[in-house]
């Protein structure tokens, strides 16, 4: 627990849905989260009970989420998303995780195909771990 803030969980697809389990349920382990191309089926109000019930604050975890907009996840995602965003009591949406928590990139023309995501992860990783910055 000490050393969540550096360890990141991430995920594909069904594991971009574990990643929201892990979000929901784990967040006291993991204060980094990537989900890739996964909805979380359990619903925001599960993430934002978990927050609330360790209480941390915006800069205590971090969200950037990925998707292509013609990916089969992106229907379910993208209100997901935008409900997180407008939830700015838990969330601070920003390209900048020094001045926010959240950010969903969305790919334009990519589809559900394993071979997008180390694309998504090359995008991503530069905004995780970036305390002390």
């Amino acid at each position: 627990r000490a050393s969540r803030m550096h360890r990141a969980y991430g995920g594909f697809s069904m594991g971009g849905l574990s990643t929201w389990c892990v979000a929901d349920h784990d967040m006291d382990l993991v204060g980094y989260f990537m989900p890739l191309s996964g909805n979380n089926w359990e619903g925001m109000s599960t993430l934002t009970k978990a927050i609330d019930s360790h209480g941390f604050k915006q800069n205590e975890y971090f969200i950037l989420a990925a998707t292509g907009d013609e990916d089969i996840a992106y229907p379910n995602m993208r209100p997901e998303m935008e409900n997180l965003k407008s939830q700015t009591k838990y969330f601070t949406y920003t390209s900048d995780f020094s001045k926010g928590n959240l950010y969903w990139l969305v790919a334009p023309g990519k589809t559900h195909w394993w071979g997008f995501v180390r694309h998504y992860v090359y995008d991503a990783l530069p905004y995780f771990f970036h305390e002390g910055q």
